[in-house]
This record gives structure tokens, sequence and C-alpha cells, in this order.
């Protein structure tokens, strides 16, 4: 819904998780998976990881990471891993060649090593979207904002991150808010998409960086009328100078014998 004229509803998500077929038990093996993993088997142990934890005040590990660090005891890895996550997430494309390149720099003999008891595998899952419709529209940006402020994590996950990963690109929420004249709003909108945060960080710096570009947009109404007021009034002295200094003097035409 992002013609001209058209409300934006709000949509919010829920995933249904099923095995994807596959087990690792060394980083070869996650190599391996990795590199033949379909895209909803990657975001879910990646990109929908925050969605399981929406409350929580710090960005949650990703599923692969954690398991390196935690089964693997592979800390240094682990931190590459999670890494590679935070800033190649755009595309299942890029976050594929970044965590292959990531294992592809492990020595051989690690990557091989360290195999883990079979009850410690890593079982790849995969993530089916299913989408849920909210009945919240909104008109214009600044009812956009009020719905955001009162909508559930699964909103703000599908609008600013779910939608950008499956569909490169500025989020359809952040275009909608430009073709409906609040530039400043989609551009808030797709730095915090890209930044990485938890859901609960994302939601109070989009609400707090629009409310703050609202109060500087007011001030500078506010003071734009004062200008306007002073240039009036000044227009009005000086008019009222020249209205003076051309009314005939009455003095003066006694002065010439002519009745007071």
């Amino acid at each position: 819904m992002s013609a001209e004229g058209a409300g934006f509803e709000l949509t919010s998500v829920v995933h249904l998780v099923r095995p994807a077929g596959a087990r690792a038990r060394t980083l070869e093996s996650l190599r391996l998976w990795i590199a033949e993993a379909t895209a909803a088997t990657l975001f879910y142990h990646t990109v929908q990881c925050p969605l399981r934890h929406p409350e929580s005040a710090e960005l949650p590990s990703d599923d692969l990471s954690a398991w390196v660090a935690g089964v693997v005891q592979d800390r240094e890895t682990a931190e590459r891993l999670s890494f590679a996550v935070q800033s190649r997430s755009g595309s299942a494309a890029d976050l594929r060649e970044a965590l292959l390149d990531v294992l592809e720099h492990v020595p051989d003999k690690d990557r091989f090593a360290r195999a883990v008891p079979p009850e410690s595998e890593f079982v790849l899952l995969a993530a089916e979207s299913v989408t849920i419709p909210t009945g919240v529209v909104a008109n214009d940006p600044e009812a956009l904002v009020a719905a955001l402020g009162e909508a559930e994590p699964g909103v703000w996950f599908y609008h600013l991150i779910e939608e950008p990963w499956y569909a490169p690109g500025p989020p359809r929420i952040a275009r909608w808010a430009r073709e409906h004249g609040d530039a400043d709003l989609a551009r808030v909108l797709e730095e915090e998409s890209r930044a990485g945060r938890c859901l609960a960080a994302m939601r109070r710096r989009v609400i707090k960086r629009w409310n703050r570009g609202r109060l500087r947009a007011r001030v500078a109404a506010a003071t734009r009328a004062s200008e306007d007021q002073r240039r009036a009034a000044a227009h009005e002295a000086v008019v009222g100078l020249v209205r003076r200094m051309t009314r005939p003097d009455p003095a003066a035409g006694r002065g010439n014998g002519e009745p007071a």
C-alpha cells in the first residue's frame, strides 16, 4: 500500500519452524551446510534471533556463533561469525558470503577437529513466515509513528528487519513515508533498519529521533513566525512615520492668516 494517497497498514509476523534436514558436528560440516542452506535457514539462525528476545536491552547472539562459542569452544571464530552476522545481514547472498569467508579462514585441521558429540550437534532449521494484518492503517506519517508506538515487536521486526532482508533496498514503510511527504522519517527508518540494534532500542530510537525532528521543525517555524512579525511591525512603523511626515501641518495654515 504505497500508492499516493493510500494508507499504510501495519503487519505483524510469526514464524513456523521446521527441520532443514542438516546437522553439523564440526566447523567444516557447518561450512558445507551454510554453503547449501536456503535463505529461510540462514534467516532463522541469524536475522530472526532478535524477535525471540523482543525486550532484550542488547542484541541477542545468533545461533551460529552461540553454538561455535558454547559447544565447539572456539571463541575466536564465534566472534568473527557474530561480526559477520551483524555487519553483513543485508541479504541472504551477502550473509552467506561473509559466513563462508570466516569459516574458510579457519585452518583445515581446526575445521575438522573438535567434533562434538551427537547430542550436541547443530541442527539446522528453517523459518516460514506467516504475516498477520493488524487492521491498523495510518493515513499520514504522524499517524504512522503514533501507530508504531503502540505496535507489538512483531510489527517492528517485519517492517524494518524481515521485509528489507528478503527484498533488499529501502524498507517499504520508509518508502511510504517519503512518498507521503516526510523525508526525515523515511531517513530515520532506513538508518535504524540497517543499524543492527535490538528491537527495544530500535523502537526507542525511531520515536525519539522523529520527536526530536518534529521539535526542531516547530522551533524553526516559531522563529520564522517571529521574524515575520518583527518585519511586519517595522513596516507598520515606517508607514506610520511616512504618514506623519506627509500630513499637512495645521499650525502652518494659521501663520498664513487662515482661520484656526
